[in-house]
């Protein structure tokens, strides 16, 4: 049977039936992700269908969607079993006792933004500060009986836009060499739309502490907490080893799953030392099951009761049937067909800007993988860009402002997994991801107005040299 291209009007048609069913399933019954992907995938599948393309294809592309992220569960895992051992030789506890003693709870959330980010910033990347800093950050906010959605919404946004402004960063360079613009001219175009977004989420948190901080635990709840933490574990320097030689490497540009290894094995052998008399047989275990706390303190017990590669099941399981879905819905092409029927819509640069950031919400949406939402979109708007006179870096920096900093808001996207699955959290944090919200909606406003959208000529002939080496 020969195979048909999708419409437009039956690509968006299908779209929305996606989003609906998610929308529902999630929102209004509270389901996981899960279900509700699979009956998506089930729609999308029988359009293939009616397409012409034959299960055995569609079953390759799913193969084949499912590979690329066979790294990210790799990772998912390893962390597990490094969160559960952590936990295990004190790293988590002795850095929520340093924690307790340095941060205040009215300044809590503002500063965790700005932690977050400079790791993140040094780094290039937004899991590797997540994973190490974010873990720690959340700690300090049961101590402190700060909101623990509300840490985890501070958290990602200061590891997105520290991962975002990176020149470390694997999405910021490809970004850019999807746009064909310099790396460093693209950092400097995106502090137009970051600065601002990063000081009203400051401000946004800075509002939250002060309304919150009077209903907070006050400083006899967090003196019993280091007296306990004090008193039942050995709190010592030689436990934060792991996590420090983990950033290390990352700012070395070391791969996660080599870096990630590292830390393991300095865990483990800190473990030794930090909990006298533990056999192998406990820390595989806990590096499987993940610790158990019982301490008698119900804030602490609840802190401490996590990690283990079980906990991460859940989120490989998201990932496996998120990419599963994607892999279909790329191989028929129904996002494609979405993009390339509203070019009729592309004659001002407000509505290119705004098609943009639409385009990169809606493969987040129906793909979950943040790469495609940058490269798909880039690669079909990218003419659009030059017919209304703006230059490259002007789609650079809404791939990002869109592609990127939208991503995290995805339950089921590969970072959204991994947030839920790191933090422990659930899908509580995204209302408090401010950064993710703001930052598309200011791009959107310079499209219109707009303000800090240098044309095409603007570098003369600095920009087409650049062109013509990236064409190269």
């Amino acid at each position: 049977m020969e195979k048909r291209i999708p419409s437009f009007a039956m690509s968006l048609i299908v779209f929305l039936t996606v989003v609906a069913i998610l929308g529902v399933s999630i929102l209004v019954f509270e389901a996981a992700p899960h279900i509700p992907i699979v009956l998506a995938a089930v729609i999308v599948t029988l359009y293939g269908f009616k397409l012409g393309y034959t299960w055995k294809e569609m079953e390759r592309a799913v193969t084949k969607g499912v590979s690329h992220g066979v790294p990210a569960i790799l990772i998912l895992s390893l962390i597990g079993i490094l969160v559960g051992v952590w936990v295990l030789n004190g790293t988590v506890q002795t850095i929520t006792f340093y924690g307790l003693h340095v941060l205040s709870p009215s300044i809590f959330l503002v500063s965790t933004v700005i932690i977050t980010a400079v790791v993140a910033t040094m780094t290039g990347s937004s899991w590797s500060a997540i994973s190490t800093i974010g873990i720690a950050l959340m700690g300090v906010s049961y101590g402190m009986e700060i909101s623990p959605a509300a840490t985890a919404g501070a958290i990602v946004c200061g590891a997105i836009f520290g991962d975002k402004m990176s020149p470390l960063s694997d999405t910021t360079n490809l970004t850019a060499a999807t746009a064909k613009v310099d790396i460093f001219q693209h950092i400097k175009h995106m502090l137009w739309t970051t600065i601002p977004s990063l000081i009203i989420t400051l401000i946004i948190f800075g509002a939250i502490s002060f309304m919150t901080t009077q209903d907070t635990a006050g400083t006899d709840n967090v003196d019993a907490m280091i007296s306990t933490l004090n008193s039942e574990y050995n709190l010592t320097p030689i436990a934060l080893i792991s996590p420090l030689l983990i950033i290390i490497l990352a700012f070395k540009r070391v791969s996660s799953i080599p870096a990630l290894v590292v830390g393991l094995i300095a865990a483990v052998a800190t473990t030794l030392y930090t909990v006298p008399g533990v056999t192998f047989g406990e820390i595989m275990s806990t590096a499987h099951f993940g610790y158990t706390a019982e301490t008698g303190d119900e804030a602490i017990d609840s802190l401490l009761s996590l990690g283990g590669l079980d906990s991460m099941l859940f989120g490989v399981s998201l990932i496996l049937i998120a990419l599963s879905f994607g892999g279909i819905i790329k191989e028929i092409g129904i996002a494609h067909a979405i993009i390339d029927g509203m070019r009729s819509f592309l004659k001002s640069r407000g509505n290119v800007v705004l098609s943009t950031v639409l385009s990169c919400l809606g493969v987040n949406v129906a793909v979950g993988e943040q790469y495609l939402s940058i490269i798909l979109p880039g690669q079909m708007l990218e003419d659009s860009y030059k017919n209304t006179n703006l230059h490259p870096k002007n789609l650079s920096r809404t791939l990002e402002d869109a592609g990127t900093i939208i991503h995290p808001l995805i339950p089921w996207g590969v970072t959204g997994v991994f947030i839920m699955s790191t933090l422990n959290i659930g899908m509580g944090y995204i209302p408090y991801s401010f950064i993710c919200f703001i930052t598309p909606v200011i791009a959107i406003i310079y499209g219109y107005t707009g303000f800090a959208l240098p044309p095409l000529n603007q570098g003369g002939a600095a920009y087409e040299e650049t062109m013509l080496e990236k064409d190269a």
